[in-house]
């Protein structure tokens, strides 16, 4: 049983994104806008604190969703990056939704580190909408997107981040 009430609240999500995003398309002068916002740690490993390692200045970042370049950016000198994501449509909010998308660093390591010269493998990152609870699923989780997604729509501009990168 627990999989049809999963199925329906997912289902319930889609449709209530997709109308979210109808809804802010049809508002006359008033474009919702997507922005990635995040920090490239210099450093090889799984689940990387950013807080606790050195920035990747310079790293060219660009978002995957579904394994597609959906656009890029280039950190500055403290390792930060935005990647604008332009006007949003229910094409590009449904993978985000369905934790299709990635935060991914095209730069190698040895960039930033000559020692980490050896290690093959790329950044990446899973994004979230800032303020989503990044749980699994269930009725609080939906309610907590949906509210984001209103409350991004009402603020013109819906924030998305990277949840901790890892080396793969």
């Amino acid at each position: 049983m627990a999989a049809p009430t999963k199925i329906s609240l997912l289902l319930v999500l889609a449709v209530a994104a997709t109308a979210a995003v109808g809804v802010a398309e049809a508002a006359a002068g008033r474009a919702v806008t997507g922005l990635v916002t995040g920090v490239v740690p210099c450093s090889a490993g799984s689940s990387i604190n950013v807080a606790s390692v050195p920035a990747f200045p310079n790293a060219a970042v660009k978002l995957e969703c579904g394994g597609r370049a959906v656009a890029g950016a280039t950190a500055d000198s403290s390792g930060a990056f935005a990647i604008n994501l332009g006007t949003l449509t229910a094409a590009t909010l449904m993978p985000l939704l369905n934790n299709k998308c990635s935060v991914v660093v095209t730069t190698p390591l040895a960039a930033c580190d000559a020692s980490l010269a050896g290690v093959a493998g790329m950044l990446t990152a899973p994004v979230q909408l800032l303020g989503g609870s990044g749980g699994t699923g269930g009725l609080g989780s939906i309610i907590a997107l949906v509210a984001q997604i209103i409350s991004g729509l009402l603020g013109e501009i819906l924030n998305i981040v990277p949840l901790p990168f890892s080396l793969v």
